[in-house]
């Protein structure tokens, strides 16, 4: 027992070292630069100056985006940390590592060690879902909160665990404030669709799960803040909140974010790549063995409810997906596991591999040709892209192990080229990158204190960067009373309205620099 107690910590230990040093690594290196990230841990940050804890605010003005969970944990990390680009990314990173240690964890209790320990070496191998716990946006809170609380209620219907129900209707009540009712709407479609297939949707499993008391506890953590939230602005937030950024973003497409329906399925394959590519198999052998194992067919559930769910929605993400993937890995393992028992044939396998050699070989031309020839201010750096030349090497290796019959040693190569690639790319590649955006240029520029407007459109990460609130036009006239006063102060725009605008003023262009993967130009300029 005591030997198996030693193996148990050193599996733990091992995950944990390997979660930590992915979704950690080099995570303060670049600043922030994406449009979210930016208006996210800027609104932290006025709240954290301001010691406001209830109304976010960017550049003074109300944020009615997003509830306030990672708001609050960004603010205690700017209170450890200081504020930078580490501390706004730090719990993201932290809740990546929490996330992938619950997954093997519940796996390991429902299925069994092997199959948790592939999940986790699937997730940690999965570019895009690492990435997105180094970034200053609610997602990563929600991931783990909304995937813990339907492993939790898993447990507490499986299991009949007390502390397992508590811990599920806590958890939906803090992944509402981290994105909002979704939170609630989904798991309660998966759980109702779970029970139907089991055919035990009654009275009897109803009252089991306690939903009226547990209602009750979930509303108790959520329900205070937008009362508060809702009396502070006078319900300019409720309205902007729930109205806008809640029913139009499912009914209606915003902010550009929108596309067919198979859009969804081709984010979640970006998404969880490279395993991805054994997503049907996986979704096969998950439907085959549902009736076998039912943390297989929830799992199945959780999956098919929210890719469809955002399939449907008329707004779509990249990020939308991504609390499935934990449960759309446990589907993939399912069916690694069966390969390496060799109780299924390996022609699926063998498919999948080399459309992932002809995809991955894609991938550094593909990068290559939008950092040459679309991002053409990243020209200089454009041999950043071959470090993609990573994965079709490791695909090779897969493939090579494979015909040698080499099949354990087929699959972990897959994951170790991934992983490898994910640390290339947040030690080289995305600093490389974020040298060239006009934020760090304007540092040769633009001081800390230097008397700066902003006229109609500008790039958000300013002002998180330069740790500071600027006074904003919406006219002309404004901007020519502003320089009148400070002579010497300079002008932030989009390059639109400076040439629809500025062409009769003599005008010295300061910086002139398109956004990095936006679809609009900064310019920087003050008057001769």
């Amino acid at each position: 027992m005591r030997q198996y107690s030693q193996n148990e910590f050193f599996f733990y230990f091992l995950i944990l070292m390997a979660a930590g040093f992915l979704c950690f690594a080099n995570l303060g290196s670049h600043p922030i630069y994406i449009l979210d990230e930016a208006k996210n841990a800027e609104a932290a940050r006025e709240m954290f100056v301001n010691g406001n804890w209830i109304v976010p605010t960017f550049n003074g003005e109300l944020r009615t985006d997003k509830p306030p969970l990672h708001y609050w944990f960004m603010m205690l990390a700017y209170k450890l940390f200081g504020v930078d680009a580490f501390a706004a990314r730090f719990f993201s990173a932290l809740f990546g590592v929490l996330t992938i240690i619950s997954t093997y964890h519940f796996t390991k209790k429902f299925i069994n060690k092997k199959v948790a320990a592939i999940t986790a070496f699937i997730l940690c191998s999965a570019i895009f879902f690492m990435q997105e716990f180094h970034l200053a946006v609610p997602d990563p809170y929600l991931i783990f909160f909304l995937s813990f609380g339907l492993f939790t209620f898993y447990d507490f219907y499986k299991f009949g665990k007390k502390s397992s129900g508590l811990l599920f209707y806590i958890s939906i009540g803090l992944a509402v404030l981290a994105k909002g009712p979704v939170a609630i709407a989904l798991p309660g479609l998966i759980i109702l669709i779970f029970l139907l297939m089991k055919k035990e949707f009654n009275w009897k499993t109803i009252k089991k799960t306690q939903p009226f008391l547990g209602g009750i506890l979930t509303l108790s953590i959520c329900v205070p803040y937008f009362y508060l939230v809702h009396q502070a602005t006078d319900g300019a937030f409720t309205e902007g909140f729930f109205l806008q950024h809640n029913i139009q973003r499912f009914s209606g497409e915003m902010e550009g974010h929108g596309g067919l329906p198979f859009v969804t399925w081709a984010f979640v394959l970006l998404g969880l790549l490279p395993y991805s590519f054994f997503i049907i198999q996986g979704f096969i052998q998950g439907w085959k063995q549902r009736k076998t194992h039912d943390f297989i067919l929830f799992s199945f559930v959780v999956a098919i409810v929210f890719v469809v769910f955002f399939s449907v929605s008329m707004t779509k993400l990249p990020n939308y997906p991504m609390p499935s993937y934990p449960f759309i890995g446990i589907l993939i393992s399912v069916y690694l596991n069966e390969i390496l028992k060799k109780s299924i044939s390996l022609k699926g396998y063998k498919i999948s591999l080399w459309v992932l050699l002809v995809i991955t070989i894609a991938m550094p031309i593909a990068g290559y040709i939008a950092l040459s020839q679309i991002e053409t201010q990243l020209y200089s750096v454009r041999y950043t892209s071959f470090t993609l030349a990573i994965l079709p090497c490791a695909m090779i290796a897969s493939l090579i192990y494979l015909y040698r019959g080499k099949i354990k040693e087929s699959i972990i190569v897959i994951g170790m080229g991934s992983m490898f690639l994910s640390l290339q790319m947040f030690q080289f590649v995305y600093p490389a990158l974020v040298a060239q955006s006009p934020l760090v240029l304007a540092k040769n520029d633009i001081s800390s204190d230097s008397k700066t407007i902003l006229y109609k459109g500008y790039d958000p990460a300013f002002l998180f960067n330069y740790k500071r609130t600027f006074p904003f036009a919406e006219t002309k006239d404004e901007v020519l009373k502003f320089l009148k006063e400070n002579p010497d102060a300079i002008v932030i725009t989009k390059e639109k309205f400076y040439e629809s605008e500025w062409k009769d003023v003599p005008t010295e262009v300061v910086l002139h620099q398109k956004a990095l993967f936006e679809n609009y130009t900064i310019i920087i300029f003050r008057l001769k």
